[in-house]
Order: C-alpha cells, then structure tokens, then sequence
C-alpha cells in the first residue's frame, strides 16, 4: 500500500504514468481477488466497505424492480445490520420481506426457505458464516432453491473468506460481498462480485469508475492491500486445521473450568476461528474489561458494549435467554494466533472466575 500513500499518487482515471500505475495496481488486485473467489476479474467491483456492498446489491435490485411484482425479498434473522436494515427500509417502500428464523444453532434451514418463496421472490440474502457464532449456512442447498423459483442469490461472504473456501462458480451465486479487514486487509475497502447480465439500478452517480456502478475517485491504496490480502488469503486456508485445533483447546479448557458453559453455534458446522460460549453466572461485558486489562481481547455475546441497549439479535433468534444471552462471550482466533496465547486466556480466565479479587466484580445474570 505504501507507494499509493507516497510518490505513486495518481488518479487512476488519469492517463499521464502516475495514473496508469495506480490504474494497473487496482487492476492487479482486482485480478488477485477474482483468482480467490474463482471468477473473471471483470465480475469484480470495489467499494468503500462491505457495509456498501449489501446496499448496492440490495437497494439496487429493488430500486430495478420498483415497478414490477417480484417486489418479496427473504434473508434470515440473523444477517449483520448491514443486510436487515436495508431491508427494514424497503419495507417502508412497499418491499415484502420475509427474515427466516434459525434453529438452535444458527442455522438456516432449507425447509424455511421452501415455505418462505414464491414467485414473486427477487432476492433471497443469506450470509455464508455468521459473525457472532461462525455458525456456517448451506449457501450452495439455499442458492439451488432460489433459482428454482428464478429468485436471485446474495451472501455476505465476510466472515467466511480466508477461513473456508469461497468458490462463486461452485456456488452458484449471482452476488457476494465482502470486507478487507477480515483477511488482513485496510479498513475502509470492500468489494462485490456480480454476476454478469442482471438488471441493476447504480446507486452512486457522477463518474466512470468501476464499470460506471460505482462512482468515485477509487482508494487506490485501500484497493491495493485488499489485493494483496486476496493473494495471501489463499495461502491462510492451508492453515485452518492449526486454528481449529486451538479453537476446539479453548473450548475444551473453558468447559473445564466452567463445566456448564455451553456453545453458542453449530458443533461441526462453523469457522475453525470462531467461538461463541455462554458462561453461566458471569456477564459478557465484565468478562470483556476485566481480559482486557489483562491484555486479552474478546468480545461479548451480547451488543451492550458497542453502546446499545439491545441483547444479541442473532443468540435471541436462537431462542437463547436473556441470561444466556448477556453471559455469552465471543473469541475469535487468526493465523498467527499460538498454543501459548490459548494457554494465557485459560489461565486469566481461570484466574477470574474462581478468585475473588476486589478491583474485578462481576455481575451475576439477574
């Protein structure tokens, strides 16, 4: 990314060389994802996030169909905001959306899908993994099932990539988003691949950038080191036995300090990083301060500690309790995570739970 952040500050919609060597290295990065995703680096747009992405996906085929009547999308209870809450705008537009429930595990059962289409259906939106349970869905199972109905296909494919394989034609989608900072990528960028031929209404206007969907001066460093990203993306998926031995350490040595943890998420089905457990007794967010003045970052189960007053939507569509919801905890591992940090979070968490200590209160589910 450096060099698009010092001298080769061209715009790339410029001829002169400056512009034409950022145009090429968005270009290379465009190439290095469409290889990770398996497809033509024509099908390949960048945006300013994931977040982006599932709007212009959304958003854009309505606003495609305002007038016609497939005017029903379906997603699952459990999408990131950045999926329901366009759908929840469109409602107010005169949209029919349906939000499939899960089962027990997060999942998204084909049976509900079934149900859930009709003719009218134009979009059915299901991510690939979840982010708080990494519970992993049956895209491809999903995907055949809208087709059926001549219904388009979109997952949001950020928790999943660099951690399970994410092969577009295999697949059979026509749309996936995704985010760069979940493979090691800069904030800030995100990228969509779209099937070729479908009927699509822009939602950014004023410019020639890419392919005149998205308009926009590109940010062509961001774009660069999701490139770069993409390349070693492949590489990371070599290494998902190492993370999902560790994965499966922690959960092993938490339930052997707390024997009534349980998980939160599919058993087998589900991100070899990614681990979801409630705790009994002890609330998420005390749990996530008192680690983290230990050096040990996690999240909680519930959404209290981004500010909001709102349990987990996707624990409560798992028809977990308000105790269990807050006294869920998230940790989430990487490539470079080792045998002696899982050591350390078991020990500080051990230490936690069982002593006593006046500078760390927990408070007990009520």
């Amino acid at each position: 990314m450096k060099p698009y952040l010092t001298d080769k500050c061209g715009n790339p919609s410029s001829i002169y060389r400056d512009g034409r060597e950022a145009r090429a290295a968005i270009e290379a990065s465009r190439r290095s994802l469409a290889r990770l995703l398996g497809c033509t680096a024509r099908r390949i747009l960048f945006t300013g996030s994931c977040t982006e992405a599932n709007n212009t996906i959304i958003k854009g085929l309505a606003f495609a169909h305002w007038n016609e009547t497939k005017r029903h999308i379906i997603t699952s209870a459990v999408e990131h905001s950045s999926v329901l809450e366009p759908c929840r705008w469109l409602e107010k537009h005169g949209f029919d959306v349906t939000y499939l429930p899960v089962d027990g595990t997060g999942m998204v059962r084909e049976k509900d899908l079934e149900a859930a289409i009709t003719p009218d259906t134009l979009l059915v939106s299901i991510m690939a993994a979840n982010n708080e349970t990494g519970t992993v869905m049956p895209v491809q199972e999903l995907c055949a099932i809208a087709h059926r109905y001549d219904a388009l296909f979109h997952t949001d494919a950020t928790q999943a990539i660099g951690k399970i394989p994410m092969n577009v034609m295999d697949l059979g989608i026509d749309f996936l988003s995704l985010s760069a900072h979940k493979i090691y990528g800069p904030k800030g960028v995100g990228a969509l691949f779209m099937k070729k031929g479908i009927p699509f209404e822009i939602l950014i206007h004023g410019g020639e950038q890419e392919g005149r969907i998205r308009a926009g001066t590109e940010n062509v460093a961001g774009i660069a080191g999701l490139g770069k990203a993409a390349e070693l993306a492949g590489t990371h998926l070599t290494h998902t036995k190492e993370m999902l031995s560790l994965r499966d350490e922690l959960e092993k040595g938490i339930q052997e300090i707390l024997p009534k943890a349980r998980l939160n998420g599919h058993p087998t089905k589900r991100l070899p990083n990614t681990l979801n457990m409630y705790l009994p007794g002890f609330r998420g967010e005390s749990l996530v301060l008192a680690l983290d003045q230990r050096g040990i970052e996690i999240s909680a189960g519930s959404a209290c500690h981004s500010g909001s007053p709102e349990p987990s939507h996707v624990l409560r569509a798992m028809n977990r309790t308000d105790d269990q919801v807050h006294c869920s905890i998230r940790i989430s591992l990487g490539i470079h995570s080792t045998s002696e940090e899982v050591s350390l979070f078991l020990r500080e968490l051990s230490d936690l739970v069982t002593e006593q200590k006046p500078l760390v209160r927990f408070v007990t589910c009520r």
